[in-house]
């Protein structure tokens, strides 16, 4: 296959199953820490039992925060790994319709295969160089399309990053 479209799927997928996963750990773990802070509430009073409330409903609400946060980040990986294997597909499709029209994918540009082509006939020769130019044209919308969809993904992680440091520094703080 040619280097038009980069990534592996599986990988994608996997990253973002082991995200959402981590997030319902969190969650739960959050869950534990707000009833045993509502356990401590009934029996416990005074200065020190109103700085830990506030400390554990602190850490609940990170822990809220970043659990949805790492959900939405999985969701988004998981949704990326279906959107890279269908371009891939694509591009199989197409490199297969490219081999049957005696082209090639090369480095994403369709090019004409090496080698004998046949007689030189300028009707052949439209028609190929225009199958050629569908077939790139095809290929151009497949890898800017997935390009664009990469883009989005990766200022939704970066702004998921962002965040989470700050849900991190105020927890340490």
């Amino acid at each position: 296959m040619s280097a038009a479209v980069h990534g592996d799927p599986a990988s994608c997928s996997q990253v973002g199953g082991s995200l959402r996963r981590l997030a319902s750990q969190l969650r739960a773990a959050g869950s534990q820490v707000q009833a045993a802070q509502a356990e401590l509430a009934d029996e416990w009073s005074g200065r020190v039992a109103r700085t830990v409330g506030r400390g554990s409903a602190t850490v609940v609400e990170a822990t809220t925060a970043a659990a949805a946060e790492l959900d939405r980040a999985g969701a988004m990986l998981q949704d990326h790994a279906t959107d890279l294997a269908e371009s891939l597909q694509e591009v199989r499709a197409l490199e297969e319709r490219a081999q049957v029209a005696g082209l090639s994918i090369q480095d994403g540009r369709v090019v004409l295969r090496w080698g004998v082509s046949g007689v030189a006939d300028e009707d052949a020769l439209a028609a190929r160089e225009a199958r050629r130019t569908g077939l790139q044209s095809e290929l151009d919308r497949v890898v800017l399309q997935l390009g664009r969809r990469r883009a989005r993904l990766t200022a939704a992680l970066e702004a998921a990053t962002a965040l989470l440091a700050d849900h991190s520094s105020l927890l340490r703080g």
